[in-house]
């Protein structure tokens, strides 16, 4: 099945079939969502009456904490039904297309990206929505990753931040590269040295002004990386990288593979719909599947050359 087979088939995938279940699940929603609103209503007023009997009193304390437990259990029934959409829908989507679907990967999938220099640091990671399979001859393995950074402050108050969202590509070119070359973020002048001492390899000097302009190279071989980054290559990247969708992306080529780091807003495979039952959620499904498409055909890494 080539490229377009594919996209052709995904986007007539007929979805009819799964309304009765969508139905049943929109309602279950519903349910929880009046049940997640009296909780609201019910914690509020309460809340309320201590603050005006009491006061900011410790008991006032402890009733908001309370209340925004009981308000997440209730909230959190949504999610679980909201998954429960996706878990019957995205494997479905996927086979229609010969791809393979697993909603929580293993954990270690993430382990060649924190080598590469293409993330940041993480203390803590949720890995979801992983992809695999074929398209023409690439094989690839995309899933979402969200990481974040722990911290404390002098009272040992605990802080998390988000260092990275969006989606872990690796794609096979089926040819193995000797050494390793790393593209990340240009940082500016001061930047770029602060960082460099992270980064395998040494700096890489390329005659697109533009593209040096956007991106660092580093690589253990320097012929290699400028066999690899042919001036055809280095603007299909620039122009992968302006798409509105993405917000940075960083790669690395190793072992006959590239890596992508693609940070983004929001989340994908989630539906554009607040209704489960609404034909839109499928639609937007269809179209975060399709971006894998989009990187193979914006890369042209279908082609023999591969770069």
């Amino acid at each position: 099945m080539t490229i377009d087979d594919m996209r052709q088939t995904l986007h007539s995938f007929d979805g009819s079939g799964f309304k009765p279940l969508l139905d049943e699940l929109e309602a279950k929603r519903q349910r929880a969502f009046k049940t997640f609103l009296g909780a609201v209503f019910i914690c509020g007023f309460i809340v309320f009456f201590i603050l005006l009997d009491q006061g900011g009193t410790e008991l006032f304390k402890i009733a908001v904490g309370l209340s925004f437990v009981i308000c997440m259990f209730f909230y959190r029934r949504m999610a679980v039904i909201r998954r429960e959409a996706k878990r019957e829908l995205m494997p479905a989507l996927c086979h229609n297309i010969g791809l393979e679907y697993l909603m929580t990967p293993a954990s270690h999938v993430i382990a060649p990206f924190d080598h590469l220099s293409i993330i940041p640091g993480y203390d803590e990671k949720t890995l979801e929505d992983q992809i695999s399979g074929k398209i023409e001859d690439v094989d690839f393995q995309l899933f979402e990753a969200k990481l974040k950074r722990v911290s404390r402050d002098s009272k040992g108050r605990r802080s998390t931040t988000t260092v990275f969202n969006g989606f872990l590509v690796q794609f096979n070119f089926h040819k193995n590269f000797n050494g390793q070359t790393i593209i990340t973020k240009d940082h500016t002048a001061i930047g770029n040295f602060l960082t460099g001492w992270t980064k395998l390899g040494e700096r890489v000097k390329l005659e697109d002004s533009v593209f040096e302009s956007e991106f660092e190279v580093y690589s253990t071989d320097q012929v290699e990386a400028r066999y690899l980054l042919t001036p055809t290559f280095m603007e299909r990247l620039l122009e992968f990288s302006r798409l509105p969708n993405i917000k940075q992306l960083q790669l690395a080529f190793k072992d006959g593979s590239i890596y992508m780091a693609i940070k983004r807003n929001g989340n994908a495979f989630e539906g554009g719909s607040y209704n489960l039952n609404d034909p839109e959620m499928i639609k937007q499904n269809i179209k975060d599947i399709a971006q894998i498409f989009d990187m193979v055909t914006e890369l042209k890494l279908t082609q023999n050359t591969r770069i």
